[in-house]
């Protein structure tokens, strides 16, 4: 059962959020007494991702946003994401619950942030390009080498859990898991919590459709796997529609009936596609490069307890993770960034080799997300094998 927090934040809303927020209301009331006018007004509104993210910022106490409509192809109003958003009430900046196992997933999913000699190199890039809503698109690659990341071996981790782990001896005494010697008793359950998550060619970066969003890369792993003799439970599930919050509880209950179905499944990937855009709109792609051609690059998001839920695998799960990275690395120097450890659990109490997979972020194009996952699942069957 999710935990609600009931303190809430008294700082207030910021003077530069106003504007938007006053904005916002305005066209809003105008909109209920109808008007092609004013619904032109908010359709080019809900196109300007600065705004939108301001607005929502101002409204939530956090920056960044996730739509929570039926996410069909196409320009997600302004309207549509004020009024569908029932955020639990003390979801704020300065106090962020720690439970995404339900609505606070809507905000707190990912938390990754460039350092900022990162983001400067990405702001001089001399390749600018733009999203299918019009914003700019720059270019990242991260690889931890820089950036003040801890790390060895190659295998870099952002602390944002507080906990503290032994890289040295996960490293020296890997966590293994081993694929079933039937392909026809299932090693690998691969779901999609926010299923309508899509890439730079869909208005909004999402889509309902399985064609066009993060399914279709589970799709490509699943065929990745499957060739290499491991059986595959791929739940294409838009998890995440026609609501947003939830979908964490939805999820688990997935996992848990798919489980009590197919006991031989030993690990969970919960595949996902991440966001980067800034204050200003800016959207980051974040890129590796395989054979000559761009590819999309990869993130472990791994749970702990820390959030004051029961995880008590934690450490074997981040083991797994340190140790197929380290593999991957190996092979694809450029393809992984930094782990990202968190406080929340994100269902991966369920079994020893659950994780989330970021594949790429909203400004990478479906073709380099599919690139990096072949990748990623070429040295993943290999490893369970």
């Amino acid at each position: 059962m999710a935990q609600k927090r009931k303190k809430r934040n008294n700082r207030g809303v910021p003077l530069w959020c106003m504007p938007c927020l006053l904005t916002a209301g305005a066209l809003l009331a105008a909109d209920r007494l109808g008007g092609a006018a004013l619904s032109s007004a908010l359709s080019q509104l809900a196109g300007n991702a600065a705004f939108v993210q301001a607005a929502l910022a101002s409204e939530i106490g956090a920056l960044g946003w996730q739509s929570v409509s039926a996410h069909e192809p196409g320009a997600v109003s302004i309207a549509e994401v004020v009024d569908a958003q029932p955020l639990p009430e003390a979801l704020t900046g300065a106090d962020a619950p720690y439970d995404t196992d339900a609505e606070s997933a809507l905000v707190y999913e990912s938390l990754f942030v460039p350092p900022a000699n990162v983001q400067q190199a990405a702001e001089s890039a001399d390749t600018p390009t733009q999203t299918a809503d019009g914003a700019p698109i720059k270019p990242l690659t991260i690889t931890g080498e820089s950036g003040g990341y801890p790390g060895q071996d190659g295998v870099y981790i952002q602390n944002a859990s507080g906990l503290s782990y032994d890289l040295a001896a996960m490293l020296a005494d890997p966590v293994k898991i081993q694929k079933n010697d039937s392909a026809s008793e299932p090693t690998v359950l691969i779901l999609h919590t926010h299923a309508s998550e899509a890439y730079v060619d869909q208005a909004g970066a999402r889509s309902d459709d399985p064609a066009h969003n993060v399914v279709h890369i589970g799709d490509v792993l699943t065929e990745v796997l499957e060739a290499a003799g491991i059986g595959v439970v791929h739940c294409r599930t838009i998890i995440d529609a026609p609501s947003y919050n939830q979908s964490y509880n939805r999820a688990m209950d997935i996992i848990e009936q798919q489980l009590e179905q197919t006991p031989s499944i030993r690990m969970v990937i919960d595949l996902h596609r991440d966001s980067m855009i800034t204050s200003s709109g800016t959207e980051y792609k974040v890129v590796s490069e395989i054979d000559g051609q761009t590819c999309a690059q990869l993130m472990f998001v791994m749970g702990t307890n820390a959030g004051g839920l029961s995880h008590p695998n934690w450490k074997q799960n981040l083991n797994f993770a340190v140790n197929l990275q380290k593999s991957l690395l190996a092979d694809y120097p450029t393809l992984m960034r930094p782990i990202n450890l968190r406080k929340q659990r994100f269902n991966e109490q369920a079994t020893t080799g659950s994780m989330i997979l970021e594949c790429g972020t909203s400004a990478n194009t479906m073709q380099e997300a599919e690139r990096a996952i072949r990748a990623f699942g070429g040295v993943l069957a290999r490893e369970l094998s």
